[in-house]
């Protein structure tokens, strides 16, 4: 079997449980809005990590499928409060469940999810349960902090790099970590094994991060499932525009302004912000970031032991790395 197959067979496996979570369950006033984006599909990387990284230390993915399920779960819960605060309307090629139903109603779907999150890795058969619960604990307060000052930024002129890397750490490398750490707590891992792959994880989610940046401005949406160039219709602070705002011409950032300022970009206004961005060098560094942080995510799997779930964790970096939505 090769990587893909065993990938898809994975999401599968995964898939399938997150239904069965699902069948019968009422009210369905709660549960429907609950399962609306989980049944939209999904990439499923972090229950793939999560998996792929128990493997690789000699674990069984068998043994997994709680923690994978209760980790895609929570980072649905996100997606759907982060939906009600960037006001998007589209979320995987359908509509985001506040525009589906409406904001009441996404809130206490995104209290479910994160409910239920917790209710499904309370089922992980494992003798280090507490110390898994403390980690995906952690994990979620400190995504909020991301989240809480990706939201904060949108207000702030400028903003650092180093601040934005601060920000992604929390709010996109963090539960990617706990996935891979979690992985590697299920697979029996070594004290080496488990700061490779908390490491491994870190850094990918930062590369993750950077690389949707740059997909916001190329994707379209019948390929990302989300409006292009949402980010700089909403005013985020992505690797791309704080570069651009400390390495354009005066005139390129004037004539930056005059899109950002729109509710709605045309087609054409996308492609000129694209240009811009190539005439700053924005694309070009932002590429770069992410091509390094891969790089030593891979150096992190050297400490890992020779099975096939480290030659899939690699491929599946690389997959990110070079992935089109």
């Amino acid at each position: 079997m090769g990587f893909n197959e065993r990938i898809d067979e994975i999401k599968h496996f995964v898939e399938h449980g997150i239904q069965t979570i699902f069948l019968d369950r009422e009210p369905q006033s709660l549960y429907r809005p609950m399962f609306h984006l989980l049944e939209g599909g999904g990439k499923y990387i972090r229950p793939m990590l999560l998996m792929l990284s128990c493997q690789a230390v000699g674990g069984r993915i068998e043994n997994c499928l709680h923690a994978a399920m209760a980790v895609e779960i929570l980072h649905t819960f996100t997606l759907v409060h982060d939906d009600i605060m960037d006001h998007d309307d589209i979320r995987r090629g359908r509509p985001t469940v506040h525009k589906m139903w409406d904001e009441p109603t996404a809130i206490l779907a995104g209290d479910g999810l994160v409910t239920m999150a917790y209710q499904t890795l309370l089922k992980t058969n494992h003798s280090e349960l507490m110390m898994i619960l403390r980690i995906f604990t952690d994990g979620l307060l400190i995504l909020c902090e991301g989240q809480a000052l990706d939201k904060a930024f949108e207000a702030r002129e400028n903003v650092t790099v180093e601040e934005y890397e601060n920000m992604i750490e929390k709010k996109t490398a963090r539960l990617i970590e706990v996935a891979c750490t979690i992985g590697a707590i299920l697979g029996e891992a070594g004290r080496k094994e488990k700061e490779c792959l908390m490491l491994f994880g870190r850094l990918l989610g930062k590369a993750f991060q950077v690389q949707d940046d740059i997909l916001d401005i190329l994707s379209e949406e019948s390929i990302s499932g989300k409006p292009l160039g949402s980010d700089i219709v909403e005013k985020k602070k992505t690797y791309l525009t704080i570069h651009f705002a400390k390495n354009a011409s005066i005139e390129e950032k004037r004539c930056y302004r005059r899109f950002s300022e729109k509710d709605i970009l045309e087609k054409e206004d996308i492609s000129k912000i694209r240009e811009l961005y190539k005439q700053a060098g924005s694309f070009q560094m932002a590429q770069r970031f992410v091509d390094d942080h891969i790089a030593r995510t891979l150096e992190c799997l050297d400490g890992l032991k020779d099975l096939k779930g480290k030659e899939d964790l690699k491929n599946l970096a690389l997959f990110i790395q070079n992935r089109t939505h």
